[in-house]
């Protein structure tokens, strides 16, 4: 059972986790603390959350594996605690799956941003079922199948998929395209972000008739490729 605004935090210091707890609770957030990857795994099992925050040293089952579980079962927002602050991590963080990272030393007030910024996205999900070559999207879901089975999607991966098919069969700007799936903190986000995502969602869908689901138009942006019923 997921609850509304429900926040998992999986962190091993003690002093981290219970700050990041007290501070999100007086903002209304519902919380569960994890301080180990095999501690939350076990709770995975029985519960989904709106939002998880995810330390990737972690004692017993490392981050990137607690990650892997959950893209696996669906696309709960993910959003890495880290100290890492290279382009080559940010990049791997993403080609990972998570939706979002923040690096350690963090203001709460930007996590917090962050956080709001990914329920939004969450939120813009429609209604009813669009069909495109392969693929079948449940919008209710936010999930994409294809040939019936569920394809493994981040939200931030979900939304520009959604985006795209929405505008077809007209181009989106990578402007426009920032701003509909980062919403307000588009002008945050590091240009490669954006050119990670769209490369994983390309390799996650595959091809239709020898094309890829997402065109490159030079000059202007992303169009979807493929007929949209």
């Amino acid at each position: 059972m997921e609850h509304r605004n429900s926040v998992l935090i999986v962190e091993d210091d003690v002093n981290i986790n219970g700050l990041l707890k007290e501070a999100l609770e007086k903002e209304g957030y519902i919380c569960t603390q994890a301080f180990s990857g095999t501690e939350a795994r076990m709770i995975l099992q029985g519960e989904r959350y709106s939002v998880i925050l995810l330390d990737l040293m972690l004692p017993g089952i490392p981050g990137e594996e607690v990650l892997r579980d959950i893209r696996k079962k669906g696309n709960t927002p993910v959003i890495i605690l880290t100290a890492k602050d290279t382009i080559d991590d940010k990049v791997e963080f993403l080609r990972g799956g998570a939706d979002d990272y923040v690096t350690k030393p963090f203001r709460m007030q930007e996590l917090l941003v962050r956080i709001q910024a990914l329920l939004r996205r969450t939120a813009k999900s429609g209604h009813g079922k669009k069909i495109t070559g392969e693929l079948e999207l449940d919008i209710n879901r936010c999930h994409i199948f294809k040939n019936k089975k569920s394809v493994e999607l981040s939200t931030t991966e979900w939304r520009i998929a959604a985006v795209l098919i929405e505008h077809y069969p007209a181009a989106v700007s990578r402007e426009e395209l920032l701003y509909q799936v980062w919403d307000k903190d588009a002008m945050y986000v590091e240009e490669n972000t954006l050119n990670v995502n769209i490369s994983r969602v390309r390799e996650k869908l595959g091809r239709y008739d020898g094309q890829q689901y997402i065109e490159t138009v030079r000059g202007i942006g992303y169009r979807w490729s493929v007929d949209v019923k």
